[in-house]
């Protein structure tokens, strides 16, 4: 059963295994939390390229792991996928964006505005519909 919260990601690690368009994403969502962003792939996209992010580009070594607070497990080879839940210690929190049963918490669709923030969840069961509903909201609110 999961629990709703927001963390304090100033000055904590984040390492994003992956550099496609997942991977992008996520890391574009970081950059505002004022956390320690690592972005770890062979390849990255133009927009991760540009990104203020630390990127390390090589293959995945369990070693990129060792500071992490938050890991995003961003690739499309499952090998890699399960080798970094294993290699991830029981502190670590873990997003596998490929697998959810894996997966420690996930991200929800959220609305910011100067004096509140609305998000969305379907358990990470539908990430799309997520969007959908908050649209709806938004345009309710006319914002």
């Amino acid at each position: 059963m999961s629990y709703p919260i927001l963390l304090q990601l100033t000055d904590k690690n984040v390492t994003i295994i992956g550099g496609g368009k997942i991977a992008t994403r996520k890391a574009r969502g970081l950059l505002t939390t004022g956390a320690h962003i690592t972005v770890v792939a062979p390849t990255f996209t133009e927009d991760l390229q540009q990104m203020p992010v630390h990127r390390i580009q090589a293959n995945y070594q369990a070693q990129h792991l060792r500071k992490a607070f938050l890991i995003f497990c961003c690739t499309n080879d499952p090998v890699v996928n399960a080798q970094i839940i294993q290699d991830a210690s029981p502190c670590q929190l873990i997003n596998d964006c490929t697998d959810k049963s894996r997966s420690d918490f996930f991200n929800m669709a959220t609305l910011k505005q100067e004096d509140h923030l609305i998000a969305i969840s379907t358990n990470g069961d539908n990430p799309t519909r997520a969007k959908e509903i908050l649209q709806k909201i938004r345009q309710s609110a006319g914002i």
